[in-house]
């Protein structure tokens, strides 16, 4: 009887051990806080990107200044790298698009004096960092600010009759600044739709002009063109990384 009631007694022990998988330890809630870092807005990303924008360019000079607007069609392309985690977003972003705002101004006079003024924003980048938050693991809204650069051409040109005429051309690549905002949903795990605006400032460039078509001869005048401009775009962008998922959890064993 000793014997029957051992060895049932072992029986049960085994088929519990089996059951727990082999180990009865209790465990206790995690060690600590488990970190939220990582999410489908993490690591790199690119995609396209257009819109509409409007120029403003002042010209200024020892007889005044002028200043107009004009608006233009934007289209490029977008890359950068994302730090996501605890429900905000860090990140550096790079952009290049063609921009075709031009400004022109023109005035004509009896005698066949006429003078033009144009001021040509042909492309422009920029180099930002982003700051973001992220609701519902789907939709993130973020400020940027960072480094703007971009093609301009600067013309001016004078015809003046019987006198004869000038014209000179300058060519530049600009560097300003750029500050905006925007917001990104996520269609996928690997696409999201976007949309921002940015003002990009250039500043002010010098140009100078000398002629031999003064009445003293040659003589040498400056101009100063002040280039800004704000555009408004959407896009679709890939991200690489996807749906990253947390890692499990780490458990204490209770003592």
């Amino acid at each position: 009887m000793f014997r029957i009631i051992a060895a049932a007694f072992l029986c049960l022990f085994g088929a519990s051990a089996a059951y727990a998988g082999g180990d009865l330890t209790d465990y206790a809630a995690p060690l600590k806080p488990v970190s939220a870092c990582g999410g489908p807005f993490s690591g790199l990303y690119g995609g396209g990107i257009l819109g509409f924008g409007s120029a403003k360019s002042k010209i200024s000079g020892e007889g005044g200044s002028i200043d107009g607007n004009d608006r233009g069609f934007t289209i490029g392309g977008t890359a950068g790298y994302n730090w996501q985690c605890n429900g905000r977003l860090l990140g550096i972003e790079s952009d290049i698009s063609y921009f075709n705002a031009d400004n022109k101004w023109s005035e004509s006079c009896c005698g066949g004096f006429s003078e033009t003024l144009d001021s040509q924003i042909n492309w422009f980048g920029t180099l930002r960092g982003r700051v973001g938050l992220v609701g519902d693991e789907n939709f993130l809204v973020f400020a940027t600010a960072g480094l703007a650069y971009g093609g301009i051409d600067h013309s001016f040109k004078f015809q003046g009759g019987e006198i004869g005429s000038f014209s000179q051309s300058d060519s530049d690549t600009e560097i300003g600044w750029t500050v905006g905002g925007g917001v990104e949903y996520l269609l996928s795990d690997h696409w999201a739709f976007r949309a921002d605006a940015l003002y990009v400032d250039f500043g002010s460039e010098d140009h100078t002009y000398t002629t031999d078509l003064c009445e003293s001869g040659s003589c040498t005048s400056r101009l100063s063109w002040d280039d800004n401009f704000w555009v408004a775009r959407v896009g679709l962008t890939y991200l690489f990384g996807g749906a990253q998922r947390d890692p499990a959890p780490e458990y204490a064993p209770m003592k």
